[in-house]
């Protein structure tokens, strides 16, 4: 195993009005963080231990956003975190204030999401003049929401023919966004409360992360009867959603193809595309994984990128 892989880094901020944050990294924390790629948003539930009680109440009642950062110390050549990052950016949603079995310990639990507000409470009432471009729609749905959002990454290739005519957009942006992704074969999703539309054919930024024992490799990954790779890696907040993993394809284990089912292929490159990604971690225990659920890029995966434009989870 690398060097860099040895001490475990975190920071856990609950934050409100995004100016005041409080740091309860010192305390016993745990976190289940679910980022997949679709339009509901991200989830977490962050548990803190031992909390006192006027700083427990004083969270349920004034913090309203958690980011989390975790990984390990290590750097690489150039000196930069090499598996250390945000892993969670989100507003809280719920707080459950409970007990262990032992009745000595309590815990509050944060029910969290990602851009929860702006996919779900936002609301745009904005006339589109004739003649603006897909992308301008995205700025405009992104800035004049009720609730504004930050713009991520967007598709350079969206359609640059004008609104023949004027248009109302009168209700959730999301429902826009939406359209426009499914008007030029992209898909729209949210992370790290930023808007994100892609085509298929869209270049992706950087090289691919290889993954391997050395790197953090946990077991053997396995296809699943769709074709897509599951895996586990020790904590890595360098993978997000969409970002490209390689992975030795002698490694991967087959699925047993079911009656009538065609045959699905494995990248010819061994490079995937992280289409569902789950953090776990616990500060004070075992507990420091990453799970991906990888789609072949290149190869014949019959899973169309347009197709996950639907709510699952």
């Amino acid at each position: 195993m690398s060097d860099f892989l040895y001490q475990r880094k975190y920071q856990i901020l609950i934050s409100k009005n995004n100016n005041t944050a409080l740091d309860v990294s010192n305390l016993r924390c745990t976190f289940h963080i679910e980022k997949t790629y679709h339009t509901k948003a991200n989830y977490s539930e962050i548990v803190i231990y031992n909390l006192s009680s006027e700083t427990e109440g004083t969270i349920i009642s004034e913090y309203d956003r958690v980011i989390v950062n975790a990984g390990y110390q290590g750097m690489d050549s150039k000196g930069s975190p090499k598996q250390y990052g945000k892993i969670f950016d989100g507003n809280i949603i719920q707080c459950l204030r409970d007990r262990e079995d032992d009745n000595v310990n309590y815990k509050l639990t944060l029910i969290c999401g990602d851009a929860d507000n702006f996919l779900n409470s936002a609301f745009v009432k904005q006339t589109m003049n004739a003649g603006i471009t897909h992308r301008q729609m995205i700025n405009a749905l992104a800035s004049k929401a009720t609730i504004t959002t930050d713009i991520g990454r967007i598709s350079p290739d969206l359609k640059t023919t004008g609104l023949p005519r004027g248009k109302v957009f009168f209700g959730s942006p999301k429902k826009y966004l939406r359209d426009i992704a499914s008007d030029n074969n992209a898909s729209f999703w949210m992370d790290d409360g930023a808007i994100h539309v892609e085509k298929p054919t869209d270049t992706v930024a950087g090289e691919a992360i290889v993954i391997t024992p050395e790197t953090g490799l946990i077991g053997t990954p396995q296809m699943a009867a769709d074709g897509s790779i599951n895996f586990k890696v020790l904590l890595n907040a360098k993978i997000g959603l969409m970002t490209m993993v390689k992975l030795d394809n002698t490694n991967i284990r087959q699925a047993k193809l079911q009656e009538k089912q065609k045959p699905t292929m494995l990248d010819q490159d061994g490079q995937y595309q992280a289409y569902k990604i789950i953090h776990d971690g616990d500060t004070r225990g075992q507990n420091w994984y990453t799970s991906i659920v990888g789609v072949s890029r290149f190869g014949k995966l019959p899973i169309q990128l347009s197709a996950t434009n639907q709510d699952f989870h």
